[in-house]
């Protein structure tokens, strides 16, 4: 069961919200960026120690290389955010926008944090043939690295062009710095080799910048998508924009691949305060939310989603609940639509109760159609049921089922049937589908 831990005014789901495939590919394109990043710092540092005299041209390509360091562990964490470390299109762009903003806003970035690292140095005793405290270089390596990641953090949320999402990858960056800094020199120890010690240190560098800023995204989150039935079943969207479309194409934010039924530029989530609406884009295929087609729907915490062979679980932190007074009396309950079986208007509506537990209206005095096609009433997305698989009739208290010549077929209990009534606590099975009938 999931454990929920509460807060004044929300509900945190402990456990349930990190998403470590986030984490674990933006920690390792961070990874990757630095160990990239590491080769123009190697080519410009290469033979220099901290107790030579730089030249001035030495001194620009040191604050050149370490820039083009930032930009590609900025580039590669933006381009992790698809969620795949293909060569695609969109990927690149990805790739290249984060690492330019990244490389323009590290150049001064850079600058201060080498000015700083310097004058820590000097502090320490550090100059021209001179050696001086170790203690100093450690700290001044640690406040160097420690500003760095902050500005590839601050790249990062801003190659999104998320402003509101800026402080969480300052954060994000300036603890991954931190991180990466303190363990540079122990690395650099273990190693006994500069060439290999510094790339191991940049690469630890990325990898906690990518980890930390992944880290803070995810535990600061309020609104995202799981997919719980499709090709990237598992997968999860967080909901970060004000405007998030949803789709087959690679532009989307919430990009469905895999599935012609889903159209390139299929629906859009809007957020509103602290209210999420999906608008349907896709006249035919059509838009689904608890098994009723929406062209508008205001979502709550624990809708299903379906878009074309996709079902997506709507998980929201902020608790949006529907006001009572916007709900429709029993009587008019729309199909489809989940509702609590706790509640005693609720439990006078005849309803079909999923393995899961959810409740599905029928409709009163007409004809609910189920199916796995999303033009049914009630959609099962299984690949066991038919597109077109059953249908169930309400009429003056006597509730009946008939089959529409499914593949898999319709039972009751152990009989399959092509017509029969069904009464008060009933199991219907249609294909692999299990549902129980409460009148």
């Amino acid at each position: 069961m999931e454990r929920v831990t509460e807060f004044p005014g929300i509900g945190v789901r402990a456990g349930a919200a990190i998403d470590r495939r986030e984490l674990v590919s933006k920690a390792l394109a961070g990874l990757i960026g630095g160990a990239l990043g590491w080769i123009p710092v190697e080519i410009t540092s290469h033979g220099h120690g901290l107790t030579e005299a730089a030249t001035t041209w030495s001194q620009i390509g040191g604050l050149v290389a370490l820039a083009m360091m930032a930009g590609m562990i900025g580039g590669m964490i933006n381009a992790a955010a698809s969620g795949s470390f293909n060569a695609g299109s969109a990927n690149r762009r990805r790739f290249l926008k984060g690492f330019l903003i990244c490389l323009a806003i590290s150049i001064p970035g850079t600058y201060y944090s080498n000015a700083l690292f310097n004058s820590i140095l000097s502090a320490g005793g550090w100059g021209y043939d001179h050696p001086g405290s170790m203690t100093y270089l450690f700290v001044g390596r640690v406040v160097g690295w420690s500003l760095m990641g902050l500005m590839v953090g601050i790249g990062a949320a801003l190659a999104n062009f998320s402003i509101a999402n800026v402080t969480k990858g300052a954060l994000g960056g300036l603890v991954g710095g931190l991180v990466g800094g303190v363990l540079f020199d122990p690395i650099g120890s273990l190693s006994q080799t500069g060439l290999v010690s510094r790339l191991l240190g940049f690469s630890v560098l990325g990898l906690a910048i990518g980890l930390f800023i992944g880290l803070v995204q995810e535990l600061t989150k309020t609104a995202w998508l799981v997919v719980e039935a499709g090709r990237l079943r598992g997968r999860q969207f967080r909901l970060d924009a004000n405007t998030i479309t949803v789709g087959r194409a690679e532009e989307n934010a919430v990009g469905l691949f895999g599935d012609q039924t889903v159209a390139p530029r299929h629906a859009v989530i809007e957020h509103r305060g602290q209210h999420y609406t999906v608008r349907n884009l896709a006249v035919q295929a059509g838009v689904f939310v608890n098994g009723a087609r929406v062209e508008s729907s205001e979502l709550h915490d624990g809708d299903r989603v379906q878009i074309g062979g996709y079902e997506l679980r709507f998980r929201s932190i902020v608790e949006t609940r529907r006001p009572e007074a916007n709900q429709a009396p029993p009587p008019a309950a729309v199909a489809g639509t989940p509702t609590s079986p706790s509640t005693s208007n609720a439990a006078t509506v005849p309803c079909l109760i999923r393995s899961d537990g959810e409740r599905l209206n029928l409709r009163v005095g007409a004809a609910t159609r189920i199916g796995r096609a999303l033009d049914n009433d009630l959609v099962l997305n299984d690949a066991s049921v038919s597109r077109h698989h059953a249908v169930v009739e309400l009429h003056n208290g006597v509730c009946r089922i008939r089959d529409l010549g499914s593949q898999n077929g319709t039972w009751l209990g152990d009989a399959r049937i092509t017509d029969g009534t069904l009464t008060n606590g009933m199991t219907i099975r249609v294909g692999d589908a299990v549902l129980t009938y409460h009148a």
